[in-house]
């Protein structure tokens, strides 16, 4: 599979990070993969694997995938064959192609889809931008940043009254207190 360079760091657009490797598993080169996710079974499905450390990416085909523990599988990945292999990718950030993921049913969306996106409120007044995205386990949190300001905002449907990732938009309600 190729190596690539990333360049500042950064992941092309159609790669997005799904967990990241803990350590080996075995003596046949298979790696322990800790879902940001807990409760994702995309390594279920998918057919490649970009493995990213010290700013080189490269690509396996996934041999076999199986749940070793909430949160985490073991992974066997085609070119890695022995521990030490393995245990050399200790660290390394796991992506997968967005071309791999399943599909979504209505109103789901994938986390990273929310990233950038430009939040509003039902008034029409800017909030700011979404920078990051987290699950309390109760809901969805929106992290939504401007120049001075920090608002956590739940992805529910008395104050979410629009999600639209395909214009990055999103509209809510701006109930007593969210925004204080």
């Amino acid at each position: 599979m190729p190596e690539i360079t990333a360049e500042a760091g950064r992941f092309p657009p159609e790669l997005i990070r799904i967990g990241y490797v803990i350590g080996a598993h075995g003596v046949r080169g298979a790696v322990r993969i800790r879902l940001d996710n807990p409760d994702s079974t995309v390594l279920s499905s998918v057919q490649t694997l970009v493995i990213s450390k010290d700013r080189h990416w490269t690509e396996y085909f996934v041999i076999g995938a199986r749940l070793a523990g909430r949160g985490t599988f073991k992974v066997h990945l085609q070119g890695l064959d022995t521990a030490q292999q393995a245990a050399a990718l200790r660290g390394a950030l796991v992506m997968v192609g967005t071309h791999q993921l399943p599909a979504k049913n209505v109103r789901e969306f994938y986390y990273f889809e929310t990233i950038g996106c430009e939040v509003v409120t039902t008034s029409g007044s800017a909030v700011g931008k979404v920078e990051d995205i987290f699950s309390t386990g109760a809901s969805e949190i929106l992290v939504v940043r401007n120049c001075s300001a920090e608002h956590l905002v739940p992805v529910i449907e008395p104050i979410v009254k629009e999600l639209d990732v395909l214009s990055r938009r999103i509209v809510i309600e701006a109930v007593p207190g969210l925004l204080d």
